[in-house]
């Protein structure tokens, strides 16, 4: 696959991480999982989110939408929120991609990463893993009744020269 270019993400391309986001939790609803949370999000909604966090956008060469991330810093820690990748790109590093862009971004104040996934998501979880990220708490009975599995990341800083 070409390279996937990872850019803060612009009041335009708010509904195409809309269907993004939707096809690649709808995955789950045939699990069981009320999923209405991240699929049915509106575009007023994600607009009023984009005033308080930060939206990056991974696209391929030809400008598709092919995932996104939401984050916010609140004292230091960068809380991590609706990661999603169209489900026919997973494993073609755009979760990767966006992670790092991500990791890019935080302030330099920033000491810790949070990020929660769904714990019947088993995928996400050796993905997380692999990106240095380490389990801390289990959240049971938490959206829409389902567990979730928190991970961490403490970024370590370089000292300038």
């Amino acid at each position: 696959m070409d390279p996937v270019r990872v850019t803060v993400a612009l009041p335009e391309d708010f509904p195409a991480i809309l269907d993004v986001q939707r096809q690649s939790f709808l995955v789950h609803a045939a699990r069981g999982l009320d999923t209405s949370i991240w699929t049915e999000e509106t575009l007023e909604e994600i607009t009023r989110d984009a005033t308080e966090k930060t939206i990056l956008v991974a696209r391929d060469p030809a400008g598709a939408v092919l995932g996104s991330v939401r984050f916010q810093t609140i004292e230091g820690v960068v809380f991590v929120r609706k990661v999603n990748v169209r489900p026919d790109m997973k494993r073609h590093g755009v979760g990767r991609a966006l992670m790092q862009a991500l990791e890019g971004h935080i302030p330099a104040d920033a000491h810790k990463i949070s990020l929660c996934t769904l714990l019947m998501t088993h995928e996400n979880i050796p993905f997380f893993l692999r990106m240095g990220y380490r389990p801390e708490t289990v959240l049971p009975d938490h959206y829409h009744h389902v567990d979730l599995l928190c991970f961490g990341k403490y970024p370590t800083r370089k000292n300038p020269a």
